[in-house]
């Protein structure tokens, strides 16, 4: 596990200097082809399970999310797009059967009837398309679509209530490293001067994949986010 904490933290370091690199080589040569943006927001996140006879969602969490992105523009009002960001997700269940994690010393057991919060963390990295309107006045409204790879840094489970006792309980071992899902989206962005804006906008994020690898039901990964950000 050390040594994949290790990895993440490597791609990150290399994510995050590309990034900077690209902003520096954008405002030294003037390249209007690419704009950045940071963004941060609130976050409602949900899980969906496959099997609701032993594990069924039973409401949403709220968190926050934060990232920087990168458009590329090949057309006007067409880009490429491609992000880096921490994002956190989760939600409650409620278990029908007992569930394991973590089997072995560090063992976390789930016992038939609890209610729990599951927390995940993850280095998310948004690759899609953004579809922009013609500006009016100093607004502009898009449409952004595509796929989140992301990877899981930290994962927790806490009881709600019910037999089990576990307050941020690590359940990283049983939580699957990659995770993949899409995203659709919606905002505006509005002129403040020169290559400048304000952004927001409105993110839906739906999993692709299981989460966990023993609890019996597929488990995937649910949020409705805010964005708000400035573009330069």
């Amino acid at each position: 596990m050390n040594h994949t904490k290790l990895v993440i933290m490597k791609w990150n370091h290399r994510i995050i200097a590309s990034l900077l690199f690209l902003a520096t080589l954008q405002m030294a040569n003037g390249q209007t082809g690419i704009s950045f943006n940071v963004h941060a927001g609130p976050q409602f996140a949900w899980l969906s399970s496959s099997a609701h006879d032993m594990i069924d969602p039973d409401g949403s969490i709220l968190h926050m999310q934060a990232g920087i992105q990168m458009d590329y523009f090949f057309a006007e009002n067409y880009a490429f797009i491609v992000g880096f960001g921490i994002n956190n997700m989760g939600g409650n269940l409620s278990y029908a059967e007992s569930v394991t994690y973590n089997p072995g010393e560090n063992s976390v057991v789930v016992e038939s009837g609890d209610r729990m919060k599951m927390n995940l963390q993850y280095l998310d990295i948004p690759v899609g398309l953004k579809l922009k309107t013609e500006e009016m006045g100093y607004i502009t409204g898009f449409l952004q679509v595509g796929l989140n790879p992301m990877l899981n840094i930290n994962a927790k489970l806490s009881t709600k209530d019910g037999a089990s006792n576990y307050d941020k309980a690590s359940i990283q071992e049983s939580v699957n490293l990659f995770n993949l899902g899409y995203h659709v989206g919606i905002g505006a962005e509005y002129k403040l001067g020169g290559n400048t804006a304000a952004t927001g906008g409105v993110r839906w994020t739906s999993g692709l994949i299981n989460v966990t690898e023993n609890d019996g039901a597929s488990i995937s990964v649910n949020a409705i986010s805010i964005h708000l950000g400035i573009i330069f």
